[in-house]
């Protein structure tokens, strides 16, 4: 026995050597020994793993970049090192999002795939994935950034790494310097009048600013992608304007495009549009997935412009889709839908006029607050203190809907220091009944399901069974609903005839 402390310690090769003494013994007693030393040994040895539901790893960077692609190699490697914290061994699944349709392969421990299970890493230990990018140089129909997640599913944790590819079809603007303590990008100087077209899509990393006495305008089909945090900056002054069309509308979103982020309602920041001399113009644009669609809002001082909306779509956003505070608004044949908060948040003064629009929210979690809020007042917090804010506040709603899930879907408020005159004519609101008979209000249909075609599809077109079709009062300046159709007289509630 003197020879086992010879041998060098490993647990294999314990074993051999134990077993090798067994068969050459005859010895009962001594046969015994052995095999619970091979039990002691073997237990000893056994790997113990962090199994604990807070389990997280450690990772050499949160995003994995590439150089453009498209024009120069057929494939580049990156590498991300992956750590575990822990005093013991951690097992971890790895998959790319994008699946099969990915751009992206990895390589983990010298296999290539999508999908690894149950990868051990070893105490304090880290492995190496090897990332590559499989797109043939100048190919067709590739998209203009190339993004996919790495996930990692660890105790039942989720985190991922995101991977980012830059393709030569695409016109990317990134932040050159902080502006008023925004990174950003200054893409129209003062007194400039820029135009941004749909020969190819936008990229915007951080802000696009719109600097004073400046104009952007947006034309038809242009397709705009935002990076997490990004967003469109029109400074006070300044002036936005966005012309789609029925046919080619202009494109709003977040730049990570596969499905697994469609849920995911704050994939970019917001529009942020300050007074002007001029109105902000939007007609025929689809808004989704920000923090805050658009949030107009006087910073010093109104200038009495307007922001004009048509025949646009604002959905699946964070906190609002519509926010004012103490701005002027003309709003009609719009689709206002799916908030985590409000699609239509109102605060503090202005004369808005808000015409055959559908706001509706049927977002799946709970929510404490209503599809449309209006009030002529608001509070920030100023050195540590709540200041109030507050205005005169004129609304006239004409022929809305005002729906979703909740039992009160439309709420006022207002302070004595400012005047709050907000009226609806021919709307279907959902309210309870005290709530309803507080309201300014004529010929409007209470509590009432609108019958949408399929709501959960995003179809806001009324079914024949609607209660809202012919229940409207006629607009001359509003002829035609968001699909171009002509009204009837009298035509439907809502943006859809």
């Amino acid at each position: 026995m003197i020879a086992l402390f010879f041998i060098p310690c490993n647990k294999n090769t314990l074993q051999s050597f134990v077993l090798l003494m067994i068969k050459r013994t005859t010895n009962w007693f001594v046969s015994c020994c052995l095999i619970a030393f091979i039990i002691c040994i073997t237990s000893c040895n056994k790997d113990v793993f962090y199994t604990k539901n807070d389990a997280k790893l450690n990772f050499s960077t949160s995003i994995v970049t590439f150089d453009t692609i498209f024009t120069s190699v057929n494939s580049i490697t990156r590498t991300l090192k992956v750590f575990n914290p822990y005093n013991a061994t951690i097992q971890t699944n790895i998959s790319l999002v994008g699946g099969d349709n990915s751009y992206y392969s990895i390589n983990v421990d010298g296999k290539s795939g999508k999908t690894f299970k149950n990868v051990e890493i070893a105490a304090k230990d880290s492995i190496f994935i090897f990332i590559r990018t499989n797109i043939p140089p100048n190919g067709a129909n590739v998209p203009m950034l190339v993004s996919d997640t790495l996930a990692f599913f660890t105790n039942g944790n989720q985190q991922k790494v995101e991977l980012l590819a830059f393709g030569q079809d695409a016109h990317f603007i990134v932040p050159n310097g902080t502006y008023a303590g925004i990174s950003g990008n200054i893409i129209a100087h003062e007194g400039e009048t820029i135009y941004w077209t749909n020969d190819k899509p936008y990229v915007i990393y951080g802000y696009a600013i719109i600097d004073s006495t400046a104009k952007l305008i947006v034309e038809a089909g242009t397709k705009i992608y935002l990076h997490k945090s990004a967003g469109i900056w029109a400074y006070i002054g300044s002036c936005l304007e966005v012309n789609g069309t029925k046919e080619n509308p202009v494109v709003f979103q977040g730049d990570r495009t596969e499905n697994w982020y469609q849920k995911d309602y704050a994939q970019w920041d917001r529009i942020w549009l300050n007074e002007s001399q001029q109105n902000h113009v939007f007609n025929y644009a689809i808004i989704t997935n920000a923090f805050i669609g658009i949030q107009a809002e006087s910073l010093n001082e109104s200038y009495g412009n307007k922001l004009q909306i048509s025949n646009t779509i604002i959905q699946k956003n964070e906190l609002y889709g519509l926010f004012s505070r103490g701005y002027n608004i003309q709003m009609e044949n719009c689709v206002l839908t799916e908030s985590k908060e409000m699609c239509l948040y109102v605060a503090g003064g202005g004369n808005q006029e808000y015409y055959h629009n559908t706001i509706y929210n049927h977002y799946s979690v709970q929510r404490g607050t209503p599809a449309a809020y209006f009030c002529n007042y608001y509070e920030l917090s100023v050195n540590g203190s709540i200041i109030t804010y507050y205005g005169d506040l004129d609304v006239q709603n004409t022929n809305n809907i005002f729906y979703g899930s909740n039992t009160n879907e439309l709420r006022t408020a207002s302070l004595d220091q400012g005047i709050c005159d907000i009226k609806f004519d021919n709307c279907l609101i959902k309210i309870n009944d005290s709530l309803y008979n507080l309201l300014d209000q004529r010929n409007c249909l209470h509590n009432i399901n609108p019958n949408f075609t399929n709501y959960s599809e995003f179809d806001f077109s009324l079914s024949q069974y609607s209660p809202c079709k012919r229940s409207g009062i006629y607009l001359p300046s509003v002829n035609c609903d968001i699909l171009g159709q002509a009204r009837n007289n009298p035509p439907s509630i809502g943006a859809y005839e």
